[in-house]
């Protein structure tokens, strides 16, 4: 019997393993820098303009 009822799901989860497996050994600082950058690259292959909201510093 498999896993997943659904192809969708199948690849779902084999998606967020593999990025798990990427990401697990970096520090939360360090996966916010790379998924950061990451959006940075994608919104410019596509164009898009970002846009930064004041985030609050550490009181």
């Amino acid at each position: 019997m498999e896993k997943w009822k659904y192809k969708s799901l199948k690849w779902i989860h084999r998606i967020r393993e593999e990025d798990y497996n990427n990401t697990a050994n970096l520090s939360p600082k360090e996966l916010i820098e790379k998924t950061r950058k990451a959006a940075e690259n994608i919104a410019k292959e596509l164009d898009l303009e970002t846009s930064h909201s004041n985030i609050p510093s550490k009181r």
